[in-house]
This record gives C-alpha cells, structure tokens and sequence, in this order.
C-alpha cells in the first residue's frame, strides 16, 4: 500500500504543477483579450506559454523557476508581437504587468491556500490514516487549490483590465517604461521577502504565507493599479485639452464659413446694385438706336462678370473660401492653381467642405511660403467618380516634415498644444463621410489626399 500510496503522490505532484501551468496559460488567453481582435495571436501566445513552461519542468534546467517564467512570458509576448505586430511599446508594457500578475497571484492563492489546508485537514484528520481516504482527500484538495489559483488570477486580471481603460490607443515607449517599473518593482519585492524568510526562519511557509503576507503582496500590486490609474487620469486630461483646443479651431472654422457667407451677401447686394445701373444704360443705347456702343458696353459688362467670378466651383462658400485663399496666396508669391468643382451629393454641407478647404489651403500656404519664391505653389483639384469624392492638395515644402505614430502631421509651431490639428479635423471630416485621408511628401512637394462618399 505505501508503494502505491508513494507512486499516486509522485503522479499526483505531477499534475499538481501541470494543472497549476495550465491555469496560468489560460489566465494569459483571457488577459490578452481585450488587446487584440485575433484569437490566433491569444491562443498560440498562450500554448507557447504552457509548451515552454511543460519543458522547464519535464526537464529541469540550472535555473530558478523565476527565470523559467520569465524565458516562458518573454517567449509568449514575442509570439503575441510576431502575430499582432500593432502597439510593440504596449505589449511590452503588458509582458511585464502578467508577469507580475503570476507572481501575485501564486503569492496570494498559496497563502491562502495554506491557511485554508491546516482548517480542512484537521477536520478530517482520521481519514489520513486509511490510504484511500488520503488519495481522494488529495484529489479534492488539488482541485480547490487550482480554483484558488484561478479565482485569485481572474480577480487580478479584472481589476487590471478595469482601471487600464486606454486598451486600444497607441502606447509610447517611455511610457511603456514608467509603466513597467510597478512590475519590476513589485516581483522583485516579492523574491527579497522570499529571500529573507528563508534566512531568518526554517519553516518558511510560515512566515511567508501568513495573512500579513497576503496583505504585503496585495500592496505591492495595488502600486502597479494606482500607477496606471493615474496614468489614465493623465491621458484623459490631456485629452480634454486636445479635445477643447479642437473646439477652438472648429470654431474658427465656423467664424471663416460665416465670414464667407457675409462677404457673398455683401458682392451679391453690390452685383445687383451696379446690374441695375449697367441694365438702364443698355436699355436708354438700346431705345436711342446707339447699336454699336450697345455692343461695346454689354461686351465690357460681360469681361467684367467674368473678371469677378474668379472662382467656379458650384458652390457661393466654396468659391467664397477659394478666392480669399488664391488671394492670400498670390500676395505672398505663391502661384495658385484651382480645379475645384463641388459635388451635388455634398448639398447643405457647405460647413463640412468649409473646415476641409480652409484648413487644408492653410496649411498649404503656410508651408509654401517657406520655400524659396521661384518654387512656391499650390494646387487645388477635384474628382468625383460614382459615390467617391476626391480632393487632392499639392504644395511646395522645403521642411523635413514628421510624421506621428497615428499617421498625423506634428505641428511645427512653437505652441504645439494650440496648433496641430488642421489635419485632425480634416480627417474627421471625412469619416463622417465614411472618408478619410492620404498624404505623401518629400523634401520638395506636399500632397493631401481627402476622400469622402457621397
């Protein structure tokens, strides 16, 4: 009976460790969740986790177990990056935060654990005697220890998901830094207890799974959480500022567009003002017989209709916008080309294409000025092909431009937080017309390309 007693436990630790690995995997498959739409990439990282973690123990290697987890997390990220290859700072940052979150949560489940083992042993402590009583009390214990293990996990990993609310937004290195210093930290804390426990007394589990203890270990992850919970708190004020700043433009926006209209109310009251007078002119030619000054004059009214109207888009604001833009333009030497013709599907959207032109012809202009004044020009064109509207801006540029990580333009002002977002809300503009935008440039020509469905 002892040498099967002696074998049942040999299997029974076995898959004590293998049950207990394959918790963590799964904890890793349900962490990566909400940081990537493909299921591949959660499923492989986490097989790769219990593959490697399986090998370490199946075969032992000359290292700790905290080398072991750390090679088997490495080896998950690496794979979790090669299948979603977006955000790398982010799943740096995320490496460290589960591989904190395994340390914590063996700390944790083992303490109590421990605490709960001594309470149900000594009520039952005659089965102990009977070897059959001992392997089903085993079997049930090993159970309640991998829901342990798993409820303290999934608890950890909730609370992460709950506070990091920035999931889907494009994570900058240095932060991915600051951020995994909590981690470091955090397990480092954790080893030196183990360390010093196992100096100062001989039965370790004592000291270092008592209730004190899984109050330490709790601590040292709510670092990590205050941590990225004000981190959140930063990003949502910068946000608002970014957001208030937009208002600001949205609403210079907004003033030009009704600058535009006041200014085609006034041209048309003079329109219809001088028509008046050039109609009684040709009338009194007309009744005098005076044929050929009748002919001069409607001639000379009609090349003075068509010197005013320099702009024919289709649109009044659109041709508004366009002529004080050429206008601006050619006082500061810049040659102003226009092809610009406004598209039936866009009717009663002038404040739209108002915020698009103005903003696109003021960047344009303002980086063509900076360029030598026998290479300044900008080029305004329009196409529309079935539901697709195309607008395509190109100017001269002589800075290096930079481009962000999401794919908009730094601004080169000195104030950055109040200027910068020309290109932002032109883009979206465009996706509220299921749109967006394209740009290609080098060190001689900028070129924006906005797209809209009609």
């Amino acid at each position: 009976m002892n040498s099967v007693l002696t074998d049942y436990m040999n299997i029974s630790l076995m898959l004590t460790i293998i049950m207990t690995i394959t918790v963590y995997s799964v904890g890793l498959i349900v962490f990566l969740k909400p940081f990537t739409k493909l299921k591949t990439a959660r499923y492989v990282s986490g097989a790769v986790y219990e593959i490697i973690m399986l090998v370490f123990f199946l075969k032992p290697f000359e290292f700790s177990n905290l080398i072991a987890y750390a090679l088997a997390d490495a080896a998950a990220f690496s794979v979790f990056t090669l299948c979603d290859r977006k955000n790398k700072a982010q799943k740096l940052f995320l490496m460290f935060s589960f591989f904190s979150i395994r340390w914590f949560t063996g700390a944790i489940s083992t303490a109590l654990w421990l605490k709960l083992h001594v309470r149900i042993s000594g009520l039952f402590t005659e089965w102990f005697a009977d070897g059959a009583h001992l392997i089903l009390m085993d079997i049930i214990f090993n159970i309640i220890e991998a829901v342990i293990i798993a409820g303290v996990m999934y608890v950890l990993i909730r609370i992460f998901h709950k506070v990091y609310i920035s999931k889907n937004e494009k994570m900058s290195i240095k932060e991915a830094l600051i951020l995994i210093l909590p981690s470091i930290v955090g397990v480092f804390s954790y080893r030196t207890a183990l360390y010093f426990n196992s100096v100062d007394s001989a039965d370790i589990s004592i000291k270092t799974y008592d209730l004190a203890a899984v109050a330490f270990y709790i601590a040292l992850y709510a670092v990590l959480i205050i941590v990225i919970y004000f981190y959140e708190q930063i990003k949502a004020v910068g946000q608002k500022e970014i957001e208030d700043a937009m208002l600001s433009v949205q609403t210079e926006n907004i003033r030009d567009y009704i600058s535009g209209a006041e200014n085609l109310y006034r041209d048309i009251r003079a329109i219809r003002h001088d028509m008046r007078n050039h109609l009684t002119v040709l009338q009194r030619l007309h009744m005098h017989g005076e044929n050929e000054a009748f002919e001069k004059y409607l001639g000379e009214v009609s090349e003075r209709i068509d010197a005013d109207a320099e702009e024919n888009s289709g649109n009044p604001v659109s041709d508004i916008i366009i002529s004080e833009k050429r206008n601006e333009a050619e006082k500061r030497g810049i040659m102003f080309e226009s092809d610009f013709h406004y598209p039936d599907g866009l009717s009663g959207h002038e404040l739209d294409m108002s915020i698009i032109l103005n903003n696109a012809l003021n960047n344009a202009i303002e980086a063509a000025e900076k360029c030598p004044e026998d290479n300044r020009f900008i080029s305004l064109k329009s196409c529309k092909k079935k539901n697709a509207f195309l607008i395509t801006i190109r100017n001269s540029c002589c800075e290096k431009q930079t481009v962000t990580e999401d794919e908009l333009l730094k601004t080169t002002k000195p104030n950055s937080s109040e200027h910068g977002f020309g290109l932002v809300n032109i883009k979206n503009t465009a996706e509220k017309y299921h749109g967006g935008i394209d740009f290609s440039f080098d060190e001689r020509e900028f070129t924006l390309s906005v797209m809209l469905m009609m």
